[in-house]
């Protein structure tokens, strides 16, 4: 169980720049809860051509860690994606299995737990699923996607198939989640059935006053929030809301970090484009 955090932006800015206020020390707060591990991904360089996805990770705790205050006030990139960790079912915490994972270019952050993980394996091709190095769910949710992907579908069209292919053998559970490539930020909200862990609450310690925003109530609920320059930001709940939008239910959203226009899809239904999106 994870916070995710996301943004694309029309040029290099901080994340504490994009969220404004004192929002990203609201993130970092949330370590009290998500202790497990936190990580960063960002892009680097000016073109399509020339942009890679460059990573940070530690399995400790970012509560008081200066790399991950640093990671949202001082990291400059038109693009970056940050996952504060919540270990579930007994998984240990090492960098083998801190998100987000980076394979093939593109990073990869989960919220939720997928449970059986071995589920998955049949769905996943069995040179890639000799590349796990960790033990996590969330491992193999990316090898899924990576499946896809060496079929020869692109990144967006990858997401829809593996929430559609996955959600039938795990339905009602997370599978939200991030992905940043070095031309696009994918936002999935797949988790309309998922039980909020009011268990791992209660064992963690804090008042009801410590928890941090929404938890109770909505913690897997996502939302957005664009502004006038095209900017666009992802983040889980706990973060202040005024102003931002929820994404829709079991859907998948894809921002073109060229041109900033982006595109949802619901699933099961037919698609939904929104004003000024990609075409």
């Amino acid at each position: 169980m994870c916070r995710l955090l996301a943004y694309a932006s029309p040029s290099p800015r901080t994340t504490r720049a994009v969220l404004g206020g004192n929002q990203s020390a609201v993130f970092q707060d949330m370590t009290q809860l998500h202790k497990d591990g936190w990580g960063s991904a960002w892009i680097l360089g000016d073109t399509p051509a020339t942009r890679v996805v460059k990573k940070e990770r530690s399995p400790l705790t970012g509560a008081g860690d200066d790399r991950l205050t640093d990671a949202l006030s001082e990291r400059m990139s038109r693009a970056q994606l940050v996952h504060l960790r919540m270990a579930t079912d007994g998984m240990s915490c090492q960098p083998e299995n801190t998100h987000p994972f980076v394979r093939d270019g593109l990073a990869f952050a989960h919220n939720g737990s997928l449970t059986p993980a071995s589920a998955m394996d049949e769905h996943i091709a069995p040179d890639l699923l000799r590349t796990l190095q960790g033990d996590t769910d969330s491992e193999r949710y990316l090898a899924v996607i990576r499946t896809k992907l060496a079929a020869g579908h692109d990144l967006f069209e990858a997401a829809c198939l593996t929430v559609l292919e996955l959600r039938p053998i795990f339905p009602d559970m997370s599978m939200n989640a991030m992905i940043l490539s070095p031309t696009r930020l994918i936002g999935i909200h797949a988790s309309a059935d998922a039980d909020t862990p009011h268990d791992l609450f209660n064992a963690s310690g804090l008042t009801e006053q410590d928890l941090p925003q929404d938890h109770r109530t909505e913690y897997y609920l996502m939302r957005q929030r664009r502004f006038a320059d095209g900017t666009v930001v992802f983040a889980s709940s706990g973060l202040d809301i005024v102003g931002w939008e929820p994404l829709p239910a079991e859907s998948v959203t894809c921002v073109d970090l060229d041109t900033l226009q982006q595109e949802t899809r619901v699933l099961h239904t037919a698609p939904v484009v929104l004003p000024g999106t990609l075409r």
